[in-house]
């Protein structure tokens, strides 16, 4: 049960490591997104902000299919402990191995949820409250989620700021898998790399 709640706690832990780098850049597009409110030319602005959101996207895709690539090696030197064999993969930066940071189809999908936790809660509380300070202040925590919506209509439900989160979460399990499907077909070219040497030894020696 112990080293149930542990293994448990790590993985928690991994995945709010692994999304507070995306959350961090998601903050930071978000309150250009919320600066560009102040621009009067409605055509300027509609263009602005969703060139930005594309941004945001983009950036956090190319991060996240990183993130992917990074947990396959992961697996690779998770596989070779479980089969008795030494790690043999170079994690970097004197990184230690751990279960929890494995890759896993899923993984990228609850990185995903997890940048999109703070634009969520506060979706709940703009609908509890009505508040317009709870409004202000998602537009500056959360812009990147709020800012679209209200720019096509604002007197739109900031329930329609789940779409641009719901795309944040597809778009981040997307990039996860595809990073781990990229180092897997690095690791296995190895293989037959390593293979290829090999025989070409073997039929020197006869």
């Amino acid at each position: 049960m112990g080293n149930l709640l542990s293994r448990a706690g790590w993985s928690i832990l991994e995945y709010l490591r692994r999304g507070v780098t995306p959350f961090v850049l998601n903050l930071m597009f978000g309150m250009t997104i919320f600066a560009f409110s102040g621009i009067e030319t409605a055509e300027l602005k509609f263009i602005l902000v969703f060139a930005f959101l594309a941004l945001t996207y983009f950036v956090d895709f190319i991060l996240i299919r990183s993130m992917g690539e990074y947990a396959y090696k992961m697996k690779v030197a998770g596989d070779n402990i479980r089969n008795g064999r030494p790690a043999g993969m170079d994690l970097g930066n004197g990184a230690k191995y751990r279960p929890s940071k494995e890759y896993r189809v899923y993984k990228g999908f609850i990185i995903g949820l997890v940048v999109c936790i703070v634009p969520i809660v506060l979706i709940i509380v703009d609908l509890c409250t009505g508040s317009t300070g709870a409004r202000v202040a998602f537009g500056m925590v959360a812009g990147w989620a709020v800012m679209p919506v209200l720019n096509i209509s604002s007197q739109a439900s900031l329930l329609y700021a789940l779409i641009p989160c719901g795309v944040e979460i597809v778009a981040a399990g997307i990039a996860y898998i595809l990073g781990g499907n990229k180092e897997r077909d690095r690791q296995l070219a190895l293989e037959q790399k390593a293979e290829t040497v090999s025989k070409i030894k073997g039929a020197k020696k006869r």
